[in-house]
């Protein structure tokens, strides 16, 4: 018995059975031990939920995207830049997917608050992976929407380019990014800024008013995240399309401004001197424009869309 003392008048230990076998997973106890093995049950399913974690996967759909961009978004701006592309259609492909990717690399990381909390709300309800499925396909469908939006205007802008009186655009692309910039700007000075920042700031405010159970209420969660989101931070990818879309510097630089403008404590003091520098910016841009492009500090807008200039 435990507490029993031994022949030198010692306290023996606790007899302790550690009966067991081994399994593929490690060594499990014995079934009378019930306590241990539900300890090692648990463990190996925390194991596999860390594996199954959302999170994790949007962390890995990012990482994939900074890839694709990496390896080959300067081959799609050569390609689309240097009029290799057979049809306009084609070229438009080739930017949708490049947009697809920088979508993937420079968004998800904003929104992993937001995905975490859902996941955790949504974890009891039915069908919660079909439910993540859809609130992140939703979120970015509606930036696939404002990117063939742009992608059409810059196709507008271009063709007015070449067939029209805007030939500016190819002789002076630097006052177009100026343009760019001080929208930009601008926009970060406004309070629709301030109130969507707050709302992309704030996920479980956001979730729990807003929240509704299954695929339906997820998708239409994601909907309205995505336009938050959008609201949040679409005069800054807009000027992916003044700095050109093979730009890594300005993608990583973009990424991590509003990463920490929705994820950082001090986030949201960032918007009001962030928009300031982007006017001082537009103003040196359209005062020295061409001395930046001659450096390489930009690229002009013409190779989004694959229409050159004769």
């Amino acid at each position: 018995m435990a507490g029993e003392r031994s022949a030198a008048g010692d306290v023996a230990a606790p007899a302790v059975d550690v009966s067991g076998e081994w399994s593929a997973t490690g060594w499990a106890p014995a079934q009378h031990d019930a306590a241990a093995r539900l300890a090692h049950a648990w463990g190996r399913a925390a194991r596999w939920e860390r594996w199954r974690d959302p999170v994790l996967a949007v962390w890995l759909i990012a990482a994939l995207g900074w890839f694709a961009l990496l390896a080959g978004g300067h081959h799609h701006h050569l390609l689309v830049a240097g009029g290799s592309a057979p049809t306009l259609a084609f070229a438009l492909l080739v930017v949708g997917g490049a947009w697809l990717e920088m979508i993937a690399a420079m968004m998800l990381p904003t929104a992993i608050p937001m995905v975490r909390t859902f996941a955790t709300v949504s974890a009891r309800a039915p069908r919660p992976f079909a439910a993540m499925a859809a609130f992140l396909g939703a979120y970015v469908a509606v930036w696939m929407a404002f990117a063939l939006a742009a992608v059409a205007a810059a196709t507008a802008l271009q063709a007015a380019a070449v067939g029209g009186g805007w030939r500016w655009i190819y002789v002076r692309p630097d006052w177009l990014l100026a343009a760019v910039l001080a929208l930009a700007g601008t926009f970060q000075l406004s309070p629709l800024k301030d109130r969507c920042l707050a709302m992309c700031r704030d996920p479980m405010t956001f979730i729990f008013s807003r929240y509704r159970r299954g695929v339906r209420g997820a998708w239409a969660l994601g909907l309205r995240h995505g336009l938050s989101c959008l609201g949040c931070c679409w005069a800054l990818m807009l000027i992916m399309f003044g700095t050109g879309v093979g730009n890594v510097f300005a993608m990583l630089l973009l990424t991590a401004v509003m990463w920490a403008e929705k994820t950082t404590r001090w986030g949201r003091r960032l918007a009001r001197p962030l928009g300031f520098g982007l006017l001082l910016a537009a103003a040196a841009v359209a005062l020295f424009g061409d001395a930046l492009w001659g450096w390489g500090i930009y690229a002009p807008l013409y190779p989004l869309c694959g229409v050159g200039v004769s």
